[in-house]
């Protein structure tokens, strides 16, 4: 794909620093494109059916049990992602997590914080990571504020 012959490749990057001392870590965080693999290893919860009057069987959403998976699954989905997106970072190595075991992957906090990093520093890379995988109003409104500027160089009446 291109646009104005400039081709468009590779998903959106985030450099994720975390002061430490005179040095810092750096995560990279990087866009996930493709749920697929994600579905695959964590499959949707399907509701419990429920029988209505007349003998119709029906999904019922309102089941406890059903609300509750729906739940831990948008949280793995989350994680997942956060994993994915943070694979971007060069020579990073999980203990605890497993990309393939969906159990472990709510265990990302609990890994970061025993490697040392302060609940600020957590909620700053996991917002790199939600930046990355979203549309930032603030980078929106950046980048159109840089478009409409370079389009005021460009006219010949500016």
């Amino acid at each position: 794909m291109k646009i104005k012959g400039q081709k468009i490749e590779g998903p959106n990057m985030e450099i994720i620093p975390i002061p430490r001392g005179d040095s810092q870590i750096v995560f990279q965080a990087q866009a996930v494109l493709d749920f697929d693999p994600f579905e695959k290893l964590c499959p949707e919860p399907k509701p419990p059916m429920k029988m209505l009057p007349g003998g119709r069987e029906v999904p019922d959403l309102e089941d406890k049990k059903y609300k509750d998976e729906i739940d831990k699954h948008n949280q793995k989905r989350m994680a997942w992602m956060i994993l994915k997106s943070l694979e971007a970072t060069e020579g990073l190595e999980w203990e605890i997590v497993n990309l393939l075991d969906s159990d472990t992957w709510l265990k990302y906090d609990e890994e970061l914080k025993k490697a040392g990093f302060s609940h600020m520093e957590i909620m700053r890379i996991v917002t790199g990571v939600m930046d990355v995988n979203s549309l930032n109003e603030d980078k929106i409104e950046e980048a159109r504020k840089r478009f409409l500027s370079s389009q005021a160089v460009k006219s010949p009446d500016g």
